[in-house]
């Protein structure tokens, strides 16, 4: 969501349901996970279940910047705007993280 003058603006793509599907994912394996180090769970099924979490991170991750190429970066692209270098520098410096 982009913030105008103090009001949030929606701002959605066709991608963020699947996103929304796979972080609602990767909160699932995160409760396993705690739940399994809770009751003491050995800890190659721990890892195991927290590999799932990580990927489900990465995988929403990645579909949210590739969507985000799409429908904001490319058209802004043809516009020669200034906005987009400052917004290519902060998806990639938070993508990076």
């Amino acid at each position: 969501m982009k913030k105008t003058k103090n009001k949030m603006k929606q701002h959605s793509h066709a991608s963020h349901p699947e996103t929304e599907l796979r972080l609602k994912r990767a909160a699932g394996h995160l409760a396993k996970v705690v739940e399994m180090v809770h009751s003491g769970q050995e800890c190659v099924d721990i890892l195991q279940q927290l590999s799932a979490v990580i990927s489900a991170l990465e995988a929403s991750r990645v579909t949210l910047l590739q969507d985000h190429f799409r429908t904001c970066i490319a058209p802004a692209i043809s516009q020669d705007s200034q906005y987009l270098v400052k917004d290519l520098e902060v998806i990639i410096k938070r993508a990076m993280k």
